[in-house]
């Protein structure tokens, strides 16, 4: 746990140093401890993460995760999304994640607007 009692994970850090993932890990750390202030419980977040190095923040946090299929972020996102509405889904990905595999994904789930991050 960090010193503000949020729910950083034990596992090893494996990012290479001066990574832009550290400052991504950063500011989600912020913003679960925002929405803790808020009564929001940790409970209610899913991380959903791809493959590759980005994915692996998932590891970094004490959090409810689900690791999917390379380009599949937002399919099983929005599954959860969709078996239980209450809960603040967030999707990690990459460029070959998101923008290759995945994009089709990203249209579509822009056109349903879902509730997902």
């Amino acid at each position: 746990m960090s010193p503000n009692g949020t729910i950083v994970s034990d596992a090893k850090n494996t990012w290479c140093p001066g990574c832009g993932n550290f400052a991504i890990q950063h500011a989600f750390r912020y913003v679960i401890e925002e929405f803790e202030k808020e009564g929001i419980p940790k409970e209610r977040f899913v991380l959903v993460s791809g493959i590759g190095c980005h994915a692996k923040i998932a590891d970094y946090f004490s959090l409810n995760s689900f690791y999917s299929l390379h380009g599949r972020t937002i399919p099983v996102a929005t599954g959860i999304k969709m078996a239980n509405p209450d809960l603040k889904v967030v999707c990690f990905a990459g460029d070959g994640d998101l923008y290759a595999e995945g994009l089709d994904h990203l249209i579509h789930a822009a056109k349903r607007n879902i509730d997902i991050t």
